[in-house]
């Protein structure tokens, strides 16, 4: 045998370098996918939810009367399709009713929503809950951001995910809102609470209660674990900790301090938002569309769902590159865990409730309409999944870790550098990781390399490289001027019966739907109300 030595690098990985790098990568990554999105126009149901507020924008020109014109075609949705009264709301407020040139902030709505509900829910829940370090944490929430954005699938789930108005603001938006919901709650048990705080915790739980059904379950879901924690907490059988609750007890006045006042009134948000998603349920539009749609029992959904975690989102979705940003993930956690001053004890228990949250977006559309085909609903799929997937990589690092140090009878204490300091609470800007440099290399390396093996192989293999295609090749600036074109036609009022030329140009992220050459079909009847014609269809060739 023989022994060698490879060369070590010669810098020290710290925090504050990972969280910048990560940040900057995140950053590098959705540029692209902003700029493609001043190519971005509307499509299919962009015309039809946002008819009557185009229409009054049109007529008027008046802003105020546009903005009350949404609440009226709001009420007119719930009354006679579907019971999503915050959804509705906000598709009918699609920028492209003050004219086709605002359409391009709909990418920039999305994702920095996205972005910002992100990071403040892993602020919220491992910083001010759990005391971990900033850094870090940061650090992880813009890995779970880069799975998120650039991993999604393939087709029309990106495009409908973030640059098509009537899916995007439906589902991703509200997913985003839902992590801010939940992040704004852990705050006000374990921060300083305020009536200010109180009032947006309900406004927005209700509103919640009526955004599409597979958020609006997942908000129900955790307003009844909520306020089972509130009662048992009120009965004294639960007992809150943090970091954060430990120093206001310590800076409490009397030196006193309950449990019960962290959680009081917090059950009013939940039981609005309990109360939101009864009046979507309850609207006379459900029953109505109800009855041309199929579907199929509770029991059946509920099984599909957990069957279809694992059969769309782990064997369908889950890549390569996803299992090594997970194992990144795993360091980061690794180097935060010493500074949980609470031992996690129950792997089991959290398994399950973390494939039951997974599974439980998807019990809607199945119950719904029998199946999860549609790509705004895959593409929700895949976000509560990498959500999830990097909660409980958090929960098993740390709870092997606890372990590891308990069997060794060191206690919280880590003969690494970052470890120790970590867990007495030290946060040096400048902490080495050394230990963990290896493991963060050689998954970064092996992404790197096959990347650029699928990217040459398929430039659209991640969503930034696909726009940074279409910018380049000119799919994105094409079918942007056949938008146009038809545009003039469309505003011609000469023209009554319009004759569309059919696109040549469908960049992946822009292209989600177009007319057909039956003028009978419901997506051409849309586009000629919108615009004043007789009948708009799809030239034949």
């Amino acid at each position: 045998m023989f022994s060698y030595k490879l060369p070590a690098p010669g810098f020290k990985l710290n925090k504050k370098m990972v969280r910048l790098c990560l940040m900057a990568l995140y950053v590098l990554s959705v540029v692209p996918m902003l700029v493609i999105g001043f190519y971005d126009w509307p499509s299919v149901d962009d015309f039809s939810m946002p008819l009557q507020v185009h229409q009054t924008f049109v007529a008027t020109g008046s802003v105020f009367a546009t903005l009350g014109s949404v609440f009226t075609k709001t009420a007119y949705i719930y009354n006679n399709w579907v019971g999503y009264f915050f959804s509705d709301f906000m598709t009918c407020l699609c920028p492209s009713i003050w004219g086709e040139k605002w359409y391009f902030l709909t990418v920039f709505v999305v994702l920095i929503a996205l972005t910002l509900s992100v990071v403040y829910f892993f602020d919220s829940l491992f910083v001010r809950v759990f005391g971990l370090d900033r850094d870090w944490v940061r650090s992880a929430a813009f890995l779970t951001l880069l799975i998120m954005v650039q991993s999604m699938e393939n087709g029309a789930s990106r495009a409908e995910a973030f640059y098509w108005w009537s899916g995007a603001i439906n589902y991703t938006f509200m997913f985003g809102l839902c992590l801010l919901w939940v992040g704004m709650a852990l705050r006000y048990v374990f921060e300083k609470q305020g009536a200010g705080r109180l009032v947006c915790l309900c406004l927005l739980g209700f509103l919640l209660g009526g955004s599409n059904y597979m958020t609006a379950l997942v908000a129900a879901v955790c307003s009844v674990l909520g306020l089972i924690i509130v009662l048992m907490v009120k009965l004294g059988k639960f007992r809150l900790w943090s970091c954060v609750g430990e120093s206001r007890k310590a800076s409490d006045g009397n030196g006193k301090f309950s449990d019960g006042d962290c959680v009081r009134l917090l059950w009013l948000p939940f039981v609005l938002n309990l109360l939101g998603l009864v009046v979507s349920a309850a609207a006379p539009g459900n029953r109505i569309r109800g009855t041309g749609i199929g579907n199929i029992g509770p029991v059946k959904a509920v099984l599909r769902s957990y069957f279809s975690v694992f059969d769309v989102c782990v064997d369908g979705m889950l890549r390569w590159e996803v299992l090594l940003a997970f194992v990144i993930m795993a360091v980061l956690f690794w180097n935060m865990a010493p500074a949980l001053k609470h031992d996690l004890e129950h792997p089991f228990m959290f398994a399950l409730f973390s494939v039951s949250m997974m599974a439980v977006c998807i019990v809607p559309p199945l119950f719904a309409v029998g199946n999860i085909d549609a790509p705004r609903i895959r593409s929700t799929m895949w976000l509560q999944f990498v959500l999830m997937m990097a909660v409980t990589v958090f929960y098993y690092v740390t709870w092997a870790r606890q372990r590891i140090v308990a069997e060794s009878g060191n206690g919280i204490a880590s003969s690494e550098a970052a470890g120790e300091n970590l867990g007495k609470g030290k946060t040096a800007p400048n902490e080495p990781l050394t230990p963990s440099l290896g493991t963060i290399l050689v998954a970064v390396m092996l992404i790197a390399f096959g990347s650029l093996l699928c990217v040459y192989v398929n430039p659209a293999y991640y969503s930034g490289t696909s726009a940074v295609y279409d910018l380049v090749t000119g799919n994105a600036a094409g079918y942007r001027a056949e938008n146009e074109d038809r545009l003039v036609i469309l505003n011609d009022d000469t023209i009554k019966e319009a004759i569309l030329p059919p696109h040549e140009y469908k960049p992946e992220l822009l292209f989600q739907g177009d007319v057909y050459e039956d003028e009978t079909m419901w997506e051409n009847t849309a586009v000629a109300t919108y615009y004043g014609k007789d009948t708009v269809a799809l030239e034949k060739r």
